[in-house]
Order: structure tokens, then sequence, then C-alpha cells
């Protein structure tokens, strides 16, 4: 499913404790034969994702118990899971779920990161694309576990006891919202989707994502978030077109 490379060389009794971290390959699976998209008559999705209702209070994160976290923030920390600016939702995964087919597209080599910092995740929502290389840094002097909890591909669980150590993952085939955690500060977390296709992207404070080069056809658009679930809205494209959607939370 996915294949581990290391910067430095776990031990062998930690190994043996940590069977899925001590897995490697030769790296990535192999790229597919491309269906080449024809740019002439490619067009662009614009999709806003809204949130109405009253939003969550964020709740404060103690640090206390680690205490080489707490000495990394000068103020409180919250955990903020849902994010709205003026009605705009951040951290929502969207993706064309449906209507490419059997079309397929190049892996990306440019590796996603997500840095251990501040003994939190950066970015906390993420995506990427299968094949792509999952990066994993630890920007702490605090040591982390890093335990992938998918429910398709391969689960994985490795130590970053070194600063400035990284760790790699692949995947060959897709899943969405994997959550990545921390055994030693369970109140790190994150959430990795991997899309078949370039189609896709996290949104900012704005709430909004630009699909671009995307063929005609018709197809489903989804999104997820890590609170409030999975939406979805049909989009026709005509060749050349520009279609926007409105998803609501």
């Amino acid at each position: 499913m996915f294949a581990n490379k290391a910067k430095f060389l776990l031990p062998a009794a930690l190994c043996g404790l940590l069977l899925s971290a001590c897995s490697d390959s030769s790296g990535p699976p192999p790229q597919p034969v491309v269906t080449p998209v024809d740019s002439a008559t490619a067009g662009s999705i614009a999709i806003r994702v809204r949130y109405a209702g009253e939003v969550p209070e964020p709740v404060e994160i103690n640090m206390r118990a680690s205490g080489k976290c707490a000495e990394l923030h000068d103020e409180p920390v919250y955990d903020r899971p849902v994010q709205v600016d003026d009605g705009r939702l951040a951290n929502a995964v969207v993706y064309i779920k449906s209507g490419l087919g059997d079309r397929a597209f190049q892996h990306p080599t440019e590796p996603l990161v997500i840095d251990q910092r501040g003994c939190l995740y950066h970015p906390r929502v993420s995506a990427m694309m299968v094949g792509q290389p999952l990066e994993f840094l630890n920007s702490d002097p605090e040591a982390h576990n890093v335990r992938g909890r998918p429910e398709k591909v391969s689960s994985w669980n490795f130590m970053m006891s070194r600063p400035k150590s990284t760790r790699t993952v692949y995947f060959d085939k897709s899943e969405i919202g994997i959550r990545v955690g921390c055994d030693v500060h369970p109140w790190m977390s994150a959430y990795v989707s991997v899309l078949p296709n370039p189609y896709f992207g996290v949104t900012g404070k704005n709430g909004e994502v630009q699909l671009t080069n995307v063929p005609p056809g018709e197809y489903v658009v989804a999104t997820w978030h890590e609170t409030l679930g999975e939406r979805e809205v049909t989009v026709k494209l005509e060749p050349r077109g520009k279609q926007s959607a409105t998803i609501d939370y």
C-alpha cells in the first residue's frame, strides 16, 4: 500500500515494536499511462463552502503534561476544528468525486510536507494525489510518533525522535480524511486526503477552491470536513466553460 523511507536508522528492538514503520521499498508506485487533457476545451469549476449557524467555541489545549511543548508557546493554544470567517468555512477538502471515468493522471513528485512544529501539525488538513510523496518533518526538540489511522490503505506508526528528521510515506490508492495522530501528545491531529486525480483543494479563510484545466463533462464535486462530514453537488461543465457552485454546511 505504501512505502516508508527514513533518513535515519531505528534500533532493531524498536523496529520490532513498530513493525509497519520498518518496512521499506524502492519508492512510489509506478506512473500510469496518462490520459491527456485537451487544454483547448478544458474549463474551470469554482466551489464556495459556507457554514450557517453557531460556530463551536474553541477548546484550549492542555500541554502542561509535556513541559517542552508548553515552552514552545507564549500564549494559550486552542483547538479549532470548525473555522469560519464571515460564513465561509476553512479546512474543507474539495474534490471531484466522480465523472472522470477511467482517466489517469501523472503522480506529482513534489512531496506534500506535514511539519510537527510547536507540538502541532502544520497543516492540519491537507490533500494530495495517489503516488505523491507524503513527508513528515519534525521541527520540534520533542520526540513524536506518527500514527496513521486509515480505513482502506495500510496503517503506519513510527518514531521521530531527532529534530529535523523526516519520514516519507507513499500511497497506491485513494482515501479521504485519513487521521494522523501522535500517541505521545494525544491532542495532535491532522487529516490527509489522497485523491486519484489532480482536481482538489483545501479551502482557506475565503472558503473557496478553484479547480482548473478540467475536461468538459458532468461531475460530482464533494467536500469533506473533519467534524461536519461530506456534501456533494453535481456540476455540468461545457467545453471551455466556467462553472461555480456553493456547498452549505
